[in-house]
């Protein structure tokens, strides 16, 4: 298509040239004519008036005397004259002339070859007749030849003209159209190496090294972009690009979902007006004054949490040291800051707790040697309550050392296929009298058999942990109840009971450390604070949930979710 588009061109441009060349060569041949007609004429008018002053003598036409001297200018000049009477009649002629009577009075007459001029004779009181003359027209030796010469010369400018487009001019073009490419991103176009001309080669091989170069920069450009876009967006921390002017050029993902926001329109806008933080953007403000990087740590709002950021601003600096950009990095610290608070108030509670029984052990043994031995009854009360307080303060120092086991990196879990039923059986022969004693109805409802894989020993403690607080909390009279619920893949113990029960706001906290629902019921039972802790690590050691739902004076029910079959970890080396 593109062949045929070109020859169509080379067609009709070839046509156009050739049609302007005869054009312009008719042209010059019509203009010559003209030229060399005027001179004529004015070269027969000067002879007719030479001519007319010889036989016009005393208002009569007189040949005799002149006849010889005609005859030889009319030789020299290689001309005709005849000179007619008033009644155009022939009176003389330098050659035989046939038409003896003049027909035509028109002053010049232009035929192929030759040229006739007519001229009145004037006299003083009338015409005295007519002279014609007849010579051969003016021509310019070889012009034809001129004019071939000059068609010729045109036809091989427009032939060398053909040779420079298909040399230099295609090469050229293609070039220019291969740059183009270049630059929409397009590497399909290759220049030829096999031509004949040695520049043209070189430019030819020069664009293709472009070419690879390009592609080449562009592939590394585009692979780095991506890495650098895979970086930014699983960096872990929240990103803001500005530009030298305030304009925010790129925000990640993950500033977008920590702070709730798609950001859409924060593109190209300016940060004052789309961050809502004073404090972020009073930083962004001393960076672009000072020049130097900022980290401060930041208690910001997103939504209706309060989270706790470490931000840190990082000026771009060009070579004339001025601020090309800022970085912006949000950096979350809220769980490190409330694992701190958790830390704090552990070792708080942990030493309040540990204060309290050793305190009044204490107590009581400084009472026995002041002299509190002598009275007997005294002091056998004494030793008991120091027993008492010594038992709470091991099973606080056990619970502690079992919680820390649970929690360790290497904590393993020996599980096997076991029967809930069987395990909670054995389970409530330790709590037969101590719920006899509370006349709380202490029942195992009949349903399922459970049988999972399991941890036997943990997933008994979590039982013996949740019955005992069902009793505990349970006032005389009441009823706890466990029942077990098979479904497909998963099996439900239901653990009820119609106790105080627990407020809805507080039931996300009863799994902390040290809470307590009852701080006065829990220490007279001997609870440590420890035991829903405990309970929670070692269900979600089996991958099971546990879920809670209560009503404060109706009771509390404990629903702990195994699954069938576990996927049982590989125990860690060392």
């Amino acid at each position: 298509m593109m062949s045929q588009r070109f020859e169509i061109r080379t067609l009709l441009r070839w046509a156009f040239a050739l049609t302007g060349l005869f054009f312009i060569v008719f042209v010059t041949n019509e203009v010559v004519d003209v030229t060399m007609l005027h001179n004529d004429r004015r070269t027969m008018e000067s002879r007719a008036q030479w001519i007319a002053t010889l036989v016009s003598q005393d208002e009569s036409i007189q040949t005799s005397t002149t006849k010889n001297m005609l005859v030889q200018f009319a030789k020299e000049q290689k001309m005709q004259i005849s000179v007619y009477d008033k009644k155009r009649q022939l009176v003389f002629s330098t050659k035989n002339e046939e038409q003896r009577m003049l027909e035509g009075t028109k002053q010049l007459v232009v035929s192929e070859h030759s040229l006739a001029y007519i001229k009145q004779l004037p006299s003083t009181h009338a015409q005295a007749g007519y002279l014609k003359l007849i010579g051969n027209k003016s021509s310019i030796v070889g012009l034809n030849l001129l004019y071939c010469f000059f068609v010729a010369a045109g036809v091989a400018l427009l032939l060398y003209r053909d040779y420079l487009v298909r040399t230099y001019v295609r090469p050229i073009r293609f070039a220019t159209r291969m740059a183009e490419n270049l630059l929409e991103g397009s590497y399909n176009m290759i220049a030829p190496d096999r031509v004949k001309r040695e520049s043209i080669l070189h430019l030819n091989l020069a664009m293709n090294r472009i070419s690879e170069s390009i592609h080449d920069l562009k592939h590394s450009y585009n692979r780095q972009r991506a890495s650098m876009a895979t970086l930014t967006e699983n960096i872990g921390n929240g990103l803001i690009l500005i530009d030298g002017v305030g304009r925010i050029n790129y925000v990640n993902q993950t500033f977008k979902d920590s702070f709730q926001t798609n950001a859409s329109y924060w593109e190209l806008a300016d940060y004052h007006e789309v961050i809502t933080y004073d404090s972020v953007k009073h930083m962004i403000d001393e960076v672009y004054t000072t020049k130097a990087t900022l980290a401060r740590q930041l208690q910001l709002n997103v939504g209706i949490e309060r989270k706790y950021y470490d931000v840190s601003c990082a000026p771009i600096l060009n070579k004339h040291n001025k601020v090309r950009g800022i970085v912006v990095v949000f950096h979350d610290i809220t769980t490190i800051k409330k694992l701190e608070k958790m830390r704090k108030d552990f070792v708080a509670n942990v030493s309040h707790e540990l204060k309290t029984p050793v305190t009044s052990l204490i107590g009581f043994i400084e009472t026995l040697l002041d002299g509190a031995r002598e009275d007997k009854e005294l002091e056998d009360q004494f030793l008991h309550i120091m027993l008492h307080e010594g038992q709470r303060l091991q099973s606080l120092i056990k619970d502690l050392l079992e919680l820390s086991k649970i929690e360790r990196e290497h904590f393993n879990l020996e599980f096997a296929k076991l029967s809930l039923k069987q395990l909670i059986e054995s389970v409530l022969l330790i709590f037969k009298e101590r719920a006899k004693e509370k006349t709380i109805d202490l029942r195992f409802e009949p349903g399922d058999e459970g049988i999972i894989d399991g941890d036997a020993f943990r997933i008994r403690q979590i039982m013996i942990n949740l019955i005992t607080n069902a009793i505990a909390y349970t006032p005389e009279g009441g009823k706890v109840s466990i029942s077990i619920h098979e479904r497909e893949d998963e099996v439900d113990v239901v653990i009820t009971d119609t106790g105080i029960g627990i407020e809805k706001d507080k039931i996300p906290r009863i799994f902390e450390r040290f809470y307590r629902i009852d701080k006065a019921r829990s220490r007279d039972s001997g609870g440590t604070g420890l035991g829903l802790a405990i309970v929670k690590h070692l269900v979600e050691a089996h991958e099971g949930r546990i879920h809670v739902e209560s009503e404060p004076g109706h009771g509390s029910s404990f629903t702990i979710t195994f699954k069938k079959n576990s996927v049982q970890p590989q125990p860690n080396a060392g």
